[in-house]
C-alpha cells in the first residue's frame, strides 16, 4: 500500500506541474493560418462549434486495425489482452497467466484464424491453432488484425480473419529497452531489447522471460441447484509455468535497391498440466504430476529488390523453417490415470515469392500483385505414423483506384492445392467508395476454406478418441459491408473516428469434435453453419489529456441443421477504455469488458454467465521529474501499478478452466 501511495503522490505532483506549465464468488451456470502559432492554437481551443474534417489513411477494402504496442507502454499487456479489446475479436482463455489463450474473429473457431509472425503462418499443423500465451509482447512492435475471410491472401485457415504479429526491428537511431514486473500468484516477467546499426548492417535482438506459480484460488461453477463434488472454492495446483523467448533480426543493403534480412524467433516453455477441475476431493480432480515442455522456433530469410522493370516495381522472396517440439509426461500416479510419455515434433519448410507493379492506365491507378507460395509440413510423433503434407498456391490481386481514389475496386483470385484434398479456387471482390476524404464505405465478398489439421485426420485410436481421415475440408462464403468516418475536430472533440458494419458467413462441412458413440469422440463434418453480426466502434480525444474508445460486437452463430447456438461464442461483447494523461508524463487508464452469456453445450444444457470485468492502471514517467536528473541518461523510466478484475468476478471461458479473481502487479519500463 505504501508503494501505491507513493505512485499516487508522484502522479498528483506531475499533474499539478503540468497544469501550472500550461494553465471470488461462485460462478453459476444456467442449465437452460498566419500570426503566432501558439495564439492560433489558443483561439481554436475556445471555438466550441469548430468543425474540421479528418482524412482516413489509405488501406485496402478489408476491415481491420493496426495496434502499436508503444501506445500501451507501462500497462503490462499481453498479446491476448490487446486483441481482446478489438472490435469483432474474442479471446478464449483456459486459465490464468501463462496458460493457453486462443483467438476467435467474428465467431470463428481458433483454427479458422490465420496467425502470422512477420508474415509467416504459425498455426500448428497438428491442432490448427495458436496459443497466444507463447508470444511475448515485449518482442512485438505491432499487431495487425484483419476481420473477415482472408484465404485468398493466406490460403487455408483464414476463414474468420488474420492476425499478423510484427516483431521489433532496427530503427534509424539506436534503441535500448528493458522492463520488469511482479505481482500476484508469484508472477514475474522481464524483457530487454536493443537495436542499432553498424555500418551497412542493422540488427535487433531481444529477450523475454516469464514465470508464475499460478496458485490462485477460484470458485467452481454451479449448475442450477447442483454443485460439483468437493469444496466450492479450491486452489489451482501443479500450475507453475516458465517461458523464455528471444528474437534476432540482421539485415542490410546488398546493393542499391536490394535488401537481405534474417530473422529468428524462439520460445521455450515448461509448465504443469493441472487439466480440468471437475472432479472431487480438495483438488477438484486436478492432475498433480502431469508436465509439458514445448519448443517453437521460426527462422526466416527475406530478400527484396525494387525497380526491376517488367519483372516488377518490387520483388520479394522469402524462405522459412518452423519447428515445434512438444513433450508431455504424466507418471499416472492418480487414480484411473495411466502413465504417459509422448514426444511430438512438427517441421514446416516454406517459400514464397511475390512481385508488385504500379501503372497508370485508362485514367486509373492500377496496383497488381502476383504471389506464389509452397510449403511442406511433416509430423513425427510417438504412437503415430509419420505424416507429411504439401501445399502450394498462386494469387493474383488487383487494386484499381479511379477518380482520384473516389472509387477503389479490389478483385483477387487464388488457386490453392493441398495434398489429399486437391485444388480449390478462391475468388474475392472488394470495393471502397470514398466521395470525401473523411468518409469511406467498404464492402467485400469472398470464398475461404480450411483443410483439417493432423489431429482431426490422423489422431491415433485411443479407444475413447480417434481422428477421421475421411473428413472433408471446411469451406465458407463471407460478405461484409461497413462505413467509416473520421474528423480532426468537432467542437471540443478531436481525432474522432466512428465505424460500423455488418458481416455474414456461411460455413459448409463445419468440423466439430463430437461424441459418436457412448465410448468414442471423433471429429465430424456437421454440415452448414450460419454466422452473422454487427460491429461498431468509436474513438475520440477530449482536450490533449483525455482519450476515450469503445466498441461492441453482436453475434448470432447457429448450426443450420439444428438451429442450436455454436458453443464458445458470446452473443455480444463490449469494450470501453478511458485514458487520462495520454502523451504526458503520467497516465491513468480504466478499462471495462462486458461479455454476454457463453453457451458451452449445443443443446443449451450449460451456459456460462455474463460478466463485467474492470481493470485499471496508473503510471508515471520519472524522467520528467527534473529534480531526479534522470533525463541526462534515460529517455523514459515508467513506474506503474496494474490492477486486474477489480470486482473480483468469477471468469470462465470454458466450464472447467478457471481464471483468477482480483490481482495486482507493479513494474517499470526503461528506455535509453
Amino acid at each position: 500500500m505504501r508503494t501505491l501511495a507513493i505512485i499516487g503522490a508522484v502522479i498528483s505532483l506531475l499533474a499539478a506541474q503540468a497544469a501550472v506549465g500550461q494553465q471470488p464468488t461462485a460462478a453459476p451456470v444456467r442449465s437452460d493560418t498566419g500570426g503566432n502559432e501558439n495564439e492560433a492554437a489558443d483561439v481554436e481551443e475556445i471555438v466550441i462549434r469548430g468543425f474540421r474534417l479528418g482524412r482516413l489513411e489509405s488501406d485496402p477494402s478489408a476491415f481491420g486495425s493496426v495496434i502499436a504496442t508503444a501506445d500501451y507502454e507501462a500497462e503490462r499487456k499481453s498479446v491476448e489482452d490487446l486483441l481482446a479489446a478489438q472490435t469483432g475479436v474474442q479471446i478464449r482463455r483456459f486459465g490464468g497467466p501463462g496458460e493457453a489463450a486462443e483467438v476467435s474473429i467474428r465467431g470463428s473457431t481458433s483454427s479458422q484464424v490465420a496467425v502470422l509472425l512477420d508474415g509467416v503462418p504459425i498455426n500448428s499443423v497438428l491442432s490448427g491453432k495458436v496459443d497466444l500465451s507463447q508470444v511475448c509482447l515485449g518482442l512485438i512492435d505491432t499487431v495487425e488484425v484483419s476481420r473477415g475471410g482472408g484465404a485468398v491472401r493466406e490460403g487455408s485457415g483464414a476463414m474468420g480473419g488474420i492476425v499478423n504479429l510484427v516483431t521489433r526491428r532496427p530503427g534509424v537511431e539506436p534503441v535500448n529497452r528493458a522492463s520488469a514486473s511482479g505481482g500476484a500468484f508469484g508472477t514475474w516477467q522481464a524483457s530487454t531489447f536493443r537495436s542499432a546499426r553498424a555500418g551497412p548492417l542493422e540488427y535487433a535482438a531481444g529477450y523475454c522471460g516469464f514465470t508464475t506459480e499460478g496458485d490462485y484460488s477460484f470458485a467452481r461453477p454451479v449448475f442450477g441447484q447442483t454443485t460439483l463434488p468437493g469444496p466450492p472454492v479450491i486452489k489451482r495446483v501443479n500450475n507453475r509455468r516458465e517461458r523464455h523467448s528471444a528474437s534476432l533480426s540482421l539485415g542490410g543493403d546488398i546493393t542499391g535497391g536490394t535488401h537481405l534480412r534474417f530473422r529468428n524467433y524462439v520460445t521455450y516453455s515448461s509448465h504443469g498440466e493441472p487439466g480440468l477441475a471437475s472432479g472431487s476431493g480438495i483438488t477438484g480432480g486436478q492432475d498433480l504430476e502431469a508436465h509439458g515442455r514445448n519448443t517453437h522456433n521460426l527462422a526466416q530469410l527475406d530478400w527484396s529488390t525494387s525497380d526491376r522493370g517488367r519483372l516488377g516495381d518490387e520483388i520479394l522472396f522469402s524462405a522459412y523453417h518452423r519447428y515445434q517440439r512438444d513433450h508431455y509426461r504424466n507418471p499416472g500416479e492418480q487414480e484411473d490415470d495411466e502413465p504417459t510419455d509422448t514426444l511430438t515434433r512438427v517441421s514446416t519448410f516454406g517459400i514464397s515469392a511475390s512481385s508488385h507493379w504500379r501503372r497508370e492506365l485508362l485514367a486509373a491507378d492500377h496496383r497488381l500483385s502476383l504471389k506464389l507460395t509452397a510449403r511442406r509440413d511433416s509430423l513425427y510423433a510417438d504412437g503415430w505414423d509419420n505424416r507429411g503434407r504439401t501445399t502450394t498456391g498462386v494469387m493474383l490481386a488487383e487494386d484499381a483506384r479511379f477518380f482520384d481514389e473516389w472509387l477503389t475496386i479490389v478483385p483477387a483470385l487464388r488457386l490453392d492445392w493441398t495434398q489429399g484434398f486437391g485444388a480449390t479456387w478462391l475468388p474475392s471482390l472488394g470495393a471502397v467508395i470514398s466521395p470525401l476524404r473523411w468518409i469511406r464505405l467498404k464492402s467485400n465478398i469472398e470464398k475461404s476454406f480450411r483443410t483439417p489439421s493432423f489431429d482431426e485426420l490422423f489422431y491415433p485410436d485411443k479407444g475413447f478418441i480417434e481422428g477421421d481421415p475421411n473428413l472433408s475440408a471446411e469451406s465458407a462464403r463471407n460478405a461484409d459491408v461497413g462505413l467509416e468516418l473520421v474528423f480532426a475536430r468537432v467542437g471540443p472533440i478531436r481525432n474522432a473516428r466512428l465505424s460500423g458494419g455488418f458481416f455474414h458467413q456461411q460455413i459448409n462441412e463445419s468440423i466439430v469434435w463430437m461424441q459418436v458413440s457412448p465410448n468414442k469422440v471423433m471429429p465430424v463434418n456437421t454440415g452448414e453453419v450460419q454466422i452473422q453480426g454487427y460491429e461498431v466502434g468509436l474513438s475520440l480525444s477530449l482536450t490533449t489529456y483525455l482519450t476515450l474508445s469503445a466498441n461492441r460486437t453482436g453475434l448470432t452463430a447457429t448450426g443450420s441443421n439444428t438451429g442450436a447456438p455454436l458453443v464458445g461464442r458470446a452473443e455480444s461483447e463490449t469494450n470501453f477504455r478511458a485514458e487520462l494523461g495520454r502523451g504526458q508524463a503520467w497516465k491513468l487508464v480504466a478499462e471495462l469488458q462486458h461479455t454476454s452469456e457463453i453457451p458451452t453445450a449445443a443443446n443449451g444444457s450449460s451456459i456460462l454467465p455474463a460478466r463485467s470485468v474492470w481493470n485499471a492502471n496508473a503510471a508515471v514517467d520519472l524522467v520528467h521529474l527534473s529534480m531526479l536528473g534522470l533525463d541526462r541518461r534515460l529517455t523514459k523510466l515508467w513506474l506503474f501499478v496494474q490492477l486486474n478484475n477489480i470486482g473480483d468476478v468469477a471468469v470462465l471461458d470454458g466450464l472447467y478452466f478457471p481464471q483468477p479473481g482480483r490481482n495486482g502487479h507493479l513494474g517499470l519500463e526503461v528506455e535509453w
